[in-house]
């Protein structure tokens, strides 16, 4: 089982130094065998957070890079850059960057190759909107979303997705878990049906995660594990999510 966490803009030094410790010493010990933590602080303490987790099973990640490898793009953080910092993945695709900074498949191809060209592993979101729930083009939604991956350049690119409904994301609502369970196996069947891609992807779910549901969303034969937005904040919610 996976425990992917993304703070997004939140946290200051202190909290990094704090929430670590407790991760490390209170969460750690006690995940099932084969369960792993990913952690995806702001790219600012990608340093600090590589170096308080070093010697632990704990892996680090970024949650953007730059479509660029390089160049005169002032305020971007390139994807080998997060590589020097000892960081593993990288978050690509969440639907706030789709949103809000209007992210669309050709740039996150490029994205996604950098990454690639970098050695990070990666998180790739997908997720349909309310109104694509409500209109029934979820499927649709995601395929689209998903053919990114069908490309020649990325067909050695390390990585596992994750389903987010983004009328989910820190709205304390969820789809049922028959919804999530048969999302996950369309997903997982898409994978599978185009060659290029590896047979066994690992399906996060995203979306409202707490201590309230996480227990049966992990019960879902399809769930590989979880991305944890705001209740990773917090060490106790966190806890009761991961144990």
């Amino acid at each position: 089982m996976i425990y992917a966490a993304n703070w997004k803009m939140n946290g200051d030094r202190e909290f990094v130094h704090y929430i670590l410790s407790q991760i490390k010493d209170n969460i750690l010990p006690f995940l099932s065998y084969g369960s792993d933590i990913i952690l995806c602080p702001p790219s600012i303490y990608l340093s600090e957070a590589t170096d308080i987790c070093k010697n632990t099973s704990i892996e680090i990640g970024a949650q953007d890079c730059s479509a660029h490898e390089n160049g005169a793009f002032t305020g971007e953080v390139s994807a080998q850059m997060i590589s020097d910092t000892g960081s593993e993945w990288v978050i690509l695709g969440h639907s706030e960057r789709r949103q809000y900074h209007a992210e669309n498949n050709i740039l996150l191809i490029d994205k996604l190759r950098n990454a690639h060209n970098a050695g990070l592993k990666v998180i790739f979101c997908v997720g349909e909107t309310h109104q694509q729930y409500n209109e029934g083009t979820t499927r649709e939604t995601l395929k689209d979303q998903l053919s990114v991956l069908d490309n020649a350049r990325l067909a050695n690119l390390n990585y596992m997705i994750a389903y987010e409904p983004v009328w989910a994301i820190g709205t304390g609502l969820a789809p049922e878990l028959e919804e999530i369970d048969v999302i996950h196996q369309f997903i997982k069947k898409q994978l599978i049906d185009t060659a290029i891609l590896p047979k066994k992807t690992r399906v996060l779910y995203g979306g409202s995660v707490s201590p309230n549901n996480a227990k049966d969303i992990k019960a879902l034969a399809s769930v590989d594990g979880v991305l944890v937005g705001g209740a990773s904040l917090s060490s106790d919610k966190f806890k009761q999510i991961c144990i």
